[in-house]
């Protein structure tokens, strides 16, 4: 199953040392001040910019851009607050937009339910008609973020593996798969973060978001998406990810949700370049900071994907 175009000759020609598996992807976030010289070299470093806001702003670069929603595709506040994102999405066409995968109650406060947590059959019936709406503004290939787990109502159903895979496959719709949230879900189900990704539809990743959660050590405790920049267990998660996405064929867009330090996360965007390319190829991506693009027209392709193989 493909979620995007082949043809990625355009933007593979600008992408320099860069190798053919997986897109460098930057989150435009508060933090972005266009005099900032930070910021400057971000952008430089990025392949392709993550929105989260309907109006980003006017002077980012001419790179290729995808929208990420931070509500639920089966919650109402997605109907509700629409409107300025439909709009958004008719005149940018974005190459991918993503949201989250459920919840399992239509109205909540933080991880609570403030609405009757649904069955199968009515999570189903307000995410198609949540999707009839999107569709309505926006023709362009869709995918859905796994959430983290928590033992409340709201994450019933939406973080079991199996049942993400038939929602993905329902919808044909690609997985934003979110490390952090998933190793969170593990711990919170009782699974080791390994096992856990393994059963997650992998073949079906078109974006990867890569932070650091808090995970405690004590038996009981939850664990917390803490947004911080990842270390080595993190960058151990990534490679365990690609290694199977990319077998399947995927070529997803990497990106670090990180918000608090420029500093910090320009460092991390090349070690980000490291453990996707190899050291040779993260010099020569720090060394063409000045330099490197990509015109928007020319991303046609952030993955390809396979379809999902029967699961028993």
């Amino acid at each position: 199953m493909t979620f995007f175009g082949n043809d990625n000759d355009g933007l593979d020609a600008r992408r320099g040392a860069f190798g053919p598996d997986s897109f460098i992807g930057l989150p435009v976030s508060h933090l972005f001040d266009r005099s900032d010289s930070d910021v400057a070299e971000l952008l430089a470093a990025a392949e392709v910019l993550e929105v989260k806001n309907p109006a980003p702003p006017a002077w980012l670069p001419p790179l290729p851009k995808v929208f990420h929603w931070g509500y639920g595709i089966a919650e109402d506040e997605f109907r509700d607050r629409f409107p300025p994102v439909g709009e958004y999405l008719a005149s940018a066409g974005p190459s991918l937009f993503s949201c989250d995968l459920g919840p399992s109650a239509r109205r909540h406060e933080g991880i609570l339910p403030t609405s009757p947590v649904m069955g199968r059959k009515a999570l189903y019936e307000r995410a198609r008609a949540n999707m009839e709406l999107l569709r309505s503004r926006y023709g362009g290939p869709v995918a859905f973020e796994n959430y983290n787990f928590y033992p409340t109502g709201l994450y019933s159903k939406v973080c079991d593996p199996d049942f993400m895979a038939e929602f993905l496959d329902r919808f044909g719709a690609g997985l934003v798969l979110d490390l952090a949230h998933a190793a969170i879900s593990a711990l919170n189900m009782g699974f080791e973060t390994e096992r856990y990704l393994e059963r997650l539809p992998l073949e079906r990743t078109v974006e990867i978001h890569v932070s650091r959660p808090y995970l405690p050590e004590e038996p009981g405790r939850l664990g917390v998406d803490t947004h911080e920049c990842p270390g080595d267990r993190e960058w151990g998660w990534l490679s365990f990810v690609m290694e199977r996405v990319s077998a399947a064929g995927a070529r997803p867009l990497v990106l670090i949700e990180y918000y608090k330090d420029l500093s910090v996360l320009k460092a991390a965007m090349l070690r980000l370049a490291q453990e996707l390319r190899g050291k040779a190829a993260a010099t020569a991506a720090a060394a063409a900071l000045p330099r490197r693009g990509a015109d928007a027209a020319a991303f046609e392709d952030l993955g390809r994907l396979r379809a999902a193989a029967p699961r028993g």
